[in-house]
């Protein structure tokens, strides 16, 4: 399986590879500690504290996507059946034309798993090696950050700036050698996140165009990724039939006489 294809199964996947690039210099606001008592959470704190309660929650997610890819070569239209437990697994059966599987991939707390159904493969990783891809301490619940239009990495006194740009707030982060800014609406929901290396011109921009309202949480119903690095490479994602209520288990099995495949 051609690698381009690998990331258009995997589009989940080809993220924390974006992301493994080193970003500029970040000057810091040095805080100077003093014998003052302690008045009440500063400006940051309370933007933070507001952001962290009024995150999307899920015990269990399920929807289908119908999924745009395209990079310099090709264009790639998928579908996707998508099921997700928190903090336990992101599941993906992907279709092409005609309804036929073409993938399954299974990713948990510390794999990755891919059957490539056109070609007999079974690709297999640990999840350290999608981290040592990326040079951030990416886990599982950033992915589902992603999917459900959470901020993907959180954010911290220590290592966020919070600022205001057209009436919308934006927190920068520092992750590692990497610089995520998240930008807010007026509800402390997510529009977008960028995370950047302007000095290699390398970036990952994810976008929520639409959300629909679920109880208490306000999940995305369509979702853009743009990467811009070696390769540019944009997917988005029309997302429907939202399920919240478990009925069945997910099914991952190879199949005998697959060819396993190392990354």
């Amino acid at each position: 399986m051609s690698k381009t294809l690998f990331w258009a199964l995997g589009v989940l996947l080809v993220m924390a590879t974006a992301i493994g690039c080193k970003s500029k210099k970040i000057t810091r606001t040095v805080t100077i500690k003093t014998n003052l008592p302690q008045q009440g959470p500063t400006p940051t704190e309370v933007v933070l504290n507001t952001i962290d309660a009024n995150v999307n929650n899920f015990s269990f997610y399920q929807s289908r996507a119908k999924v745009n890819y395209q990079d310099d070569k090709q264009k790639i239209e998928l579908d996707i059946n998508l099921v997700m437990e928190k903090d336990q697994y992101i599941w993906m059966s992907v279709t092409a034309v005609l309804g036929i599987e073409v993938a399954r991939i299974m990713i948990t707390q510390d794999s990755v798993k891919i059957l490539d159904r056109l070609h007999r493969k079974y690709i297999a990783t640990d999840f350290d090696y999608i981290q040592r891809m990326s040079n951030v301490p990416l886990k599982l619940n950033n992915l589902q950050n992603l999917i459900i239009g959470n901020t993907i990495f959180g954010n911290s006194v220590q290592k966020s700036v919070v600022d205001t740009i057209l009436g919308n707030i934006t927190v920068s982060t520092l992750i590692n050698t990497q610089k995520q800014t998240t930008f807010y609406n007026t509800s402390y929901k997510v529009n977008r996140t960028l995370i950047e290396d302007q000095n290699q011109s390398r970036q990952l921009h994810i976008t929520y165009p639409t959300y629909s309202t679920f109880d208490q949480n306000v999940y995305p119903n369509a979702m853009n990724i743009n990467i811009r690095a070696e390769k540019k490479l944009e997917c988005t994602f029309e997302l429907s039939n939202f399920v919240f209520t478990k009925k069945r288990e997910t099914q991952f099995t190879v199949p005998s006489g697959y060819e396993v495949v190392k990354p």
